[in-house]
């Protein structure tokens, strides 16, 4: 399997996805989302000082019948993946593994983020139903784990990759491990990061038996970029090259364009020419607290868009839900860099194309090997 299957902006051009992509490009809304990110719990057993959903952490999840229910919605609205993830840690949700199965079982695609120390306790259920499962580490070594991931668990470091390597094994969706870009800027004291462990962790992944290795900047509680020192730049540069190395036909060291944009700007800001966000209409996030339109968005109670004691299939085709996803402006209310970006640039020119009575969908063009989509 390949991990195209990671990039939202190439998955809309599917055959099976493109009939959500043109409903939008002609209503300029959709009769449902294309994927939900899901937010069972707040839970989490871990204390991450760079954590930006800390705010939100440990305040309640869904309700065991609720959080099935909202499956079964899901799959009435004919959402076709599903992406367990949060504010906390998803495994730690009482009526686990029921809801993964679930969605597996009514044919939705499934997507794990996690922090991985949990997934012994459902290693067949993960193996069998989840499409990938992205293990957030931002670490080598114990010491390292222990800084940037601190929990009350005993070798924390060592359990969690052996869970890593035991579902390498059996699985039969694509895992990643996943490695955040930080540095602690202390009174007094040198900056403290995990940089140095870049090519060290990814070839622990590799040695583990993951098909990827992500490295990504951090971001702050307001979403943007945190900006790395000279320095520090200069060591992920002096890295890249032994990172590229290890790059085979069954493992792959990847970087989102956020790494290329925070290296390479000093302000990374990302401003947007637009005034609607398309990305809205074909993903979602539900959350215990609410419904919001994008993980940029979440626990921000003036962003949320809905409940999740309303039917969502009422939901999504209410007046309200579509006059409130018109009326985000990313031109005025996102100036960080937004993982969204390049859907909504791509959304906007189909749209645009389609009001000139000129269909480019033909047209488009995938080229994996630059993580583009064209002309």
């Amino acid at each position: 399997m390949s991990i195209e299957v990671l990039n939202f902006t190439h998955k809309m051009l599917q055959p099976n996805l493109l009939p959500r992509v043109e409903e939008y490009i002609e209503k300029r809304q959709t009769s449902g989302p294309l994927v939900v990110e899901l937010d069972p719990t707040t839970a989490c057993n871990f204390s991450c000082p760079e954590c930006i959903n800390a705010n939100l952490l440990n305040k309640g999840g869904i309700e065991d019948e609720r959080l099935t229910g909202l499956i079964d919605e899901f799959h009435d609205t004919d959402v076709k993946g599903i992406i367990f993830i949060g504010g906390g840690e998803p495994l730690t949700h009482k009526s686990m593994p029921e809801p993964i199965i679930k969605a597996y079982e009514l044919g939705i695609s499934v997507g794990l983020t996690t922090n991985g120390s949990l997934m012994n306790r459902y290693t067949n259920e993960i193996a069998e139903c989840v499409q990938w499962t992205r293990v957030s580490m931002d670490a080598g070594t114990q010491e390292t784990y222990s800084k940037f991931r601190p929990s009350h668990i005993l070798n924390s470091f060592s359990k969690t990759t052996a869970n890593i390597e035991t579902l390498a094994k059996v699985k039969k969706g694509i895992l990643g491990y996943s490695f955040l870009l930080i540095e602690r800027n202390l009174p007094n004291a040198r900056p403290k990061t995990n940089v140095q462990e870049l090519f060290v962790a990814a070839k622990l992944a590799r040695d583990l038996g993951c098909d990827y290795f992500e490295y990504k900047p951090a971001v702050d509680a307001h979403h943007n970029l945190i900006p790395l020192s000279i320095n520090t730049k200069s060591e992920i540069v002096r890295q890249t090259p032994l990172l590229e190395a290890l790059n085979t036909n069954e493992f792959q060291v990847i970087s989102p364009k956020s790494t290329d944009y925070l290296l390479t700007n000093k302000f990374p800001n990302q401003p947007k020419d637009y005034q609607t966000c398309p990305s809205v209409e074909l993903r979602t996030v539900v959350t215990p607290k609410g419904i919001y339109p994008c993980p940029y968005k979440r626990g921000h109670e003036n962003e949320k868009i809905g409940s999740i004691e309303i039917n969502f299939k009422d939901y999504w085709n209410s007046t309200a839900r579509v006059e409130k996803a018109k009326s985000i402006n990313p031109k005025k209310t996102c100036p960080f860099y937004c993982i969204r970006h390049e859907s909504n640039l791509l959304l906007h020119l189909l749209a645009n194309g389609h009001e000139q009575g000129i269909n480019l969908l033909p047209y488009m063009i995938r080229t994996p090997q630059t993580n583009d989509v064209f002309i």
